[in-house]
This record gives C-alpha cells, sequence and structure tokens, in this order.
C-alpha cells in the first residue's frame, strides 16, 4: 500500500531535481560580457520551460542587431522561457512575451525570469 502524501513528496523532490536556472551571456566587441539573462528551466516538462537551441540563435541575432531593437515593440510569440524577449528588452524594446493559455506555470515563469532580471515587460497569454 502507497501512501499518497509520499507520491506528493517524490513529484516535488523530482521537480526540485529537474529545475535549474542557466546563464545567458552577451559580449559586446571588447569580448567582455556586456550582461546576462538567467533563465529558469525545467526539463521535466513537455516543451515551454526549457531552452530550446533556435532561442539561444533568436537572441544572439537580437543582440547582435540590438541598435535596430532599440526602441522598437517586440512581440515574442509562444515565448516559454522568453530568452529572445528578454534580449531585446535589455537593449530597449517595449517587449510583451506571450504563451499558451493553458500553459499557467509557463507564464508564471516568464514573469519570475522579468523579475529576476529586472526587466519590465508584458506578459501575455493566447487562447488556441
Amino acid at each position: 500500500m502507497r501512501d499518497v502524501g509520499s507520491d506528493k513528496d517524490e513529484d516535488e523532490m523530482t521537480d526540485k531535481h529537474m529545475t535549474t536556472v542557466s546563464q545567458h551571456y552577451f559580449v559586446d566587441e571588447s569580448d567582455k560580457p556586456s550582461f546576462s539573462i538567467a533563465i529558469i528551466e525545467n526539463m521535466k516538462e513537455e516543451y515551454g520551460l526549457f531552452v530550446w537551441p533556435c532561442s539561444v540563435i533568436l537572441a544572439e541575432y537580437v543582440w547582435q542587431q540590438r541598435y535596430r531593437f532599440s526602441g522598437a515593440n517586440v512581440v515574442e510569440l509562444g515565448a516559454g522561457t522568453s530568452l529572445p524577449g528578454l534580449v531585446a528588452a535589455k537593449v530597449g524594446s517595449n517587449v510583451t512575451l506571450t504563451d499558451d493559455s493553458n500553459r499557467i506555470e509557463v507564464l508564471k515563469n516568464m514573469r519570475r525570469v522579468c523579475e529576476m532580471n529586472k526587466l519590465n515587460c508584458r506578459v501575455n497569454y493566447r487562447n488556441f
């Protein structure tokens, strides 16, 4: 016979072991880091709470084209961990981050990473 409470405790322990904070550094011409973005990731999630490789590439593009993004209005659709949007906010864009309204944990994480990185982004959801 299994105790239902112990299953919950095991799930919480697994979540803690699957959650990490990754640091993403962006450097300028002097090869010194200009800034970094911290992202909370959880590898247990299906898709919304880990940094996809294409997200890193898009974030690097935003950084390399930072003068184009400064002062621009940016909407990141399906933002998930929000790395490109956070970089856009860091270089001076007015950023709205969006994701699926059914993925409450992803929306909460988006707000947390904005606070953690001291960035003011609007977080919205979309219905599918």
